[in-house]
């Protein structure tokens, strides 16, 4: 049974109910909550994994394999414009060798310019969630193909109404030389047009490497001022972090945090005169 939300995710698995989540035992966070009070709270998405060491050894080796594919596409070059018998395996080395710098040039200034991390605020005074959003956050799609790697400090910051979110689990399984199947999951957010199922916008909540609905649960139970058994463990600190920090826009911090719908509008109503 396809899912109810369309144009449906990719690998998509189910669909997930949106309600309060009533067990024993207290609803996980997983150590993603960066901060949280009776107004909002602000989960980490650093699905990616992008701690300070792994981001140096990423930037080493992506470094690596571009001066390495410089100096090939050196050596086949004058080969390819002197016209050999072999021209048209040449000029196929060297289209590759152009697309992989194309992509690893790409991977390393994402890397160095991506944020600590790219998280998610939700009030729930306002219903209002705000995504804060980089392209490290999308490695893997075709964006990466299509768009300019000069615009890798880019950052765009999203608003929705939390009434038009709803979650699906999507999976993919790769199999293994050695036998048996590896599966990862992720929690997708579809954003859908108000009291419908047509999905608009998306964005990723969390990934696992097993079956898990934790951040997802607690998310709800939030929002709906259900705070009676949620986990508000922040997450743990890390030792050393990356110089770039996360930089929410005055205006969207402001909204981000306001303590009722009047003072949201009271916010927005000040930041339409300074635009007009």
């Amino acid at each position: 049974m396809p899912s109810k939300y369309q144009p449906q995710v990719s690998a998509w698995r189910e669909d997930l109910p949106k309600w309060v989540y009533t067990t024993k035992l207290h609803l996980s966070n997983n150590k993603k909550l960066r901060y949280a009070n009776d107004d909002y709270c602000e989960f980490s998405r650093s699905f990616t994994g992008m701690r300070f060491f792994f981001r140096l050894v990423t930037i080493f080796f992506s470094l690596i394999v571009i001066l390495f594919l410089i100096f090939a596409l050196y050596l086949t070059l004058p080969s390819v414009l002197r016209g050999t018998k072999h021209e048209m395996l040449l000029l196929m080395c060297c289209f590759i060798g152009f697309f992989l710098i194309y992509f690893f040039f790409q991977m390393f200034l994402s890397v160095i310019f991506a944020p600590e991390d790219c998280p998610i605020r939700l009030n729930r005074k306002t219903g209002k969630v705000y995504i804060y959003d980089h392209f490290i956050l999308y490695f893997g799609l075709w964006e990466i193909f299509t768009r300019s790697p000069f615009r890798a400090k880019e950052i765009s910051v999203k608003e929705f109404n939390w009434a038009d979110i709803q979650g699906c689990m999507t999976s993919v399984s790769v199999p293994l030389a050695s036998g048996g199947m590896v599966r990862s999951y992720r929690l997708e957010c579809v954003v859908c047009e108000p009291n419908t199922t047509k999905v608009i916008d998306h964005f990723l909540l969390a990934a696992y490497s097993s079956l898990s609905y934790d951040e997802w649960m607690w998310i709800n139970n939030y929002m709906a001022f259900s705070d009676n058994n949620l986990d508000a463990e922040l997450m743990p600190e890390e030792e050393f972090t990356w110089p770039i920090k996360v930089n929410w826009p005055e205006e969207i911090d402001k909204k981000s945090k306001a303590s009722s719908l009047k003072a949201y509008q009271q916010i927005d109503a000040e930041y339409k005169k300074i635009k007009e």
